[in-house]
């Protein structure tokens, strides 16, 4: 579904007036195509490996459910993170860890539910994600309610959380 969509936008977003030299080849198993634009993040991309999803997947339900005893095994030992506010962290997996038991612990009840969840490699590269889109709610014990709509792409080496990426949404208002 997610290369559906890819492919459809950039085929959709078609510009003739693009340079010759921008244009990049791709093929996926339906169709060879040239994309309108060069891309920052090169290489061939394939589906991944479902054990990386259910990796990501366990620990986000480690982290609503408060159970942070074994958080840390999902992380490699140096961690990469940009948070969608725009701060970053590179640092070690005792410092994430510590960073999640401070955050979960601010809260009373986390809730989440997931959209979508793919895995995917880049064979280039080396670089194995999970790209996954989820609903997600936060009651914080000072009365704060937050509900958004998140998407995260986490990089996985080994099977350990190595990157993570994250955007938000807020959920609009109901009418």
């Amino acid at each position: 579904m997610f290369f559906i969509a890819a492919g459809i936008f950039m085929l959709g977003c078609n510009n003739e007036k693009a340079k010759e030299d921008t244009k990049v080849e791709v093929t996926d198993a339906a169709t060879k195509v040239t994309l309108p634009a060069k891309l920052s993040y090169e290489g061939a991309v394939s589906v991944g490996k479902s054990e990386n999803t259910v990796a990501v997947m366990n620990f986000n339900a480690d982290f609503i459910a408060g159970k942070l005893d074994n958080i840390g095994s999902y992380f490699a030992d140096s961690v990469h993170l940009v948070f969608e506010d725009g701060s970053e962290m590179n640092t070690v997996r005792d410092t994430v860890v510590a960073t999640i038991r401070t955050w979960r612990g601010s809260m009373t009840d986390a809730r989440q539910s997931y959209i979508n969840a793919i895995a995917v490699d880049n064979k280039d590269k080396g670089h194995e994600w999970v790209l996954q889109w989820i609903d997600e709610s936060h009651d914080y014990k000072d009365g704060k309610k937050e509900h958004k709509i998140y998407h995260e792409d986490y990089r996985l080496e080994n099977g350990k959380i190595r990157e993570l990426f994250q955007y938000a949404q807020a959920v609009p208002a109901k009418k």
